[in-house]
């Protein structure tokens, strides 16, 4: 179609039902391309635009359990740090804190309050967070490409978006050392059109029969099993982030943002001294994966509130990652206790 006869149109959709990916942390949109065929005839590409913008998102801009809302005073607070050359030096100090410290709490949380730069520091400091879970999300979704529109979503391509000129001065948008820190990333998805997996129990896009709700659960269980398989710790698995498409009832995995690689991990784990340069990083890589319990946090969560809900008792086959970790331990000569678990487990209930 000729570039002439397209133009898009966004709309955001705040429905879990149209847009399940919108309880994620980062605001999402409903993304629809218009064009015309060669015939004449109207036609749409529609998908889901996935922004990582500090100013919004559930939960992102929490600060000890409270919700720190956007505002211009603090978004001049923001643009004066930067403008004044402070954010390299900001965000390399938090770079070297953590080398030494593997702090896992996000940054905004350890900031002082008190702190004079309190409220520029708390924004430079999402925008670094949003950095990070674009990154992240991206690798993912590369690193699990052969999954892409079988239990994930398929990723369309990367987005860059600048703020207007309305809201940003023009000096900072000009140059090139502070002009990154006003743009916005995002990712354009695969529209699942459907619900998500903790709606199961009260869509009407879900199917009644009870023995469907199994072998959606099951397969969610399965799609997840796969994914820490192949090297990737999901750390949000649970059934908010799977979306059924309602036309097949198939489970998609969902919001990799936060989410860890085996060998970016294992890396880690040497650099800190949790491992030795001889130690069998495959191995500790099971042992968080059996302590994750991803499995669980999708399918026993669903079981319990199905038979709470509607008393219905589901049957769900839970990869024994117990024995994938005792079997990879003997297999590589490591001494193991048969009588007990490998390690601690989060419990979901």
């Amino acid at each position: 179609m000729a570039d002439s006869d397209m133009f898009v149109k966004t709309v955001i959709t705040p429905e879990i039902h149209d847009l399940a990916h919108s309880v994620t942390t980062s605001p999402v949109l409903n993304f629809v391309l218009f064009g015309t065929t060669e015939s004449g005839s109207r036609s749409y590409f529609q998908a889901v635009l996935k922004l990582y913008d500090r100013r919004f998102g559930v939960g992102l801009r929490d600060y000890r359990y409270t919700h720190v809302p956007h505002t211009a005073e603090r978004e001049a607070a923001y643009q004066s740090f930067v403008r004044q050359g402070k954010m390299g030096p900001f965000l390399r100090g938090l770079d070297e804190r953590d080398k030494e410290d593997h702090i896992v709490m996000p940054v905004c949380q350890t900031l002082d309050n008190t702190d004079p730069e309190y409220s520029a520091k708390f924004e430079a400091a999402l925008w670094r967070e949003c950095e990070d879970n674009f990154n992240r999300e991206t690798e993912a979704y590369e690193r699990l490409k052969d999954l892409q529109g079988r239990t994930i979503p398929r990723m369309y391509a990367h987005v860059r978006v600048m703020l207007q000129a309305s809201d940003v001065p023009q000096d900072l948008l000009n140059s090139p050392e502070t002009a990154r820190y006003f743009e916005v990333k995002g990712v354009l998805l695969q529209f699942i059109p459907g619900y998500t997996l903790s709606h199961l129990p009260t869509s009407p896009l879900a199917p009644p029969e009870p023995e469907k709700w199994q072998a959606i659960i099951q397969a969610a269980v399965d799609a997840v099993h796969e994914i820490g398989r192949r090297g990737v710790l999901h750390r949000s698995a649970a059934p908010h982030n799977v979306v059924v498409n309602s036309r097949t009832q198939t489970p998609y995995i969902v919001d990799f943002a936060n989410c860890d690689f085996k060998d970016r991990m294992i890396k880690l784990w040497k650099e800190i001294g949790r491992l030795d340069d001889d130690d069998d990083g495959e191995i500790e890589y099971w042992e968080n994966v059996v302590t994750q319990n991803n499995e669980q946090a999708i399918g026993g969560l669903m079981a319990a509130r199905l038979q709470r809900a509607k008393g219905v008792k589901l049957d769900i086959k839970y990869p024994d990652c117990d024995r994938i970790l005792r079997d990879l331990k003997r297999s590589r000569g490591v001494e193991f206790d048969p009588d007990s678990d490998s390690v601690w487990k989060i419990l979901h209930f």
